[in-house]
């Protein structure tokens, strides 16, 4: 008995159980969190939610972007992708009457990664010019 406790105690079952351990919970990790769904928001630069705004999510490829689907925004400005596939895209918000929002970079530890935006997609009101 005390020759298997100081076995479970060796280098061969400590470090085998060391690097185990971490990759067993970030695969339990991915698994939970790899539905492909990116969550955000659009804002004017006031930080007024706006409402029919079009966002376009672009897949980023080695040498171009590849659009793959489009969102409109409800009355609060929030927006919702259900299909990224994709751990490397690209949004952006445009609406007629506003300029169009920079393009943000969005890119994902892993493949399907929920998302969930920290900054706002932000467009400004179009100014008249007289």
């Amino acid at each position: 008995m005390k020759k298997l406790f100081t076995f479970l105690r060796s280098r061969f079952v400590i470090i085998p159980l060391a690097i185990a351990i971490p990759v067993g919970a970030w695969n339990i990790y991915i698994t939970q969190h790899a539905d492909g769904v990116v969550y955000g928001q659009v804002l004017t630069a006031d930080g007024l939610p706006v409402a029919g705004v079009t966002i376009t999510m672009m897949e980023k490829n080695f040498t171009t972007n590849s659009e793959r689907g489009k969102v409109v925004s409800a009355t609060d400005g929030h927006f919702i992708f259900t299909n990224n596939r994709s751990h490397n895209i690209q949004l952006r918000a445009s609406k007629q009457g506003y300029s169009e929002s920079e393009q943000k970079v969005v890119r994902l530890y892993f493949k399907s990664q929920n998302v969930t935006l920290k900054e706002p997609l932000v467009i400004t009101p179009n100014q008249d010019k007289p």
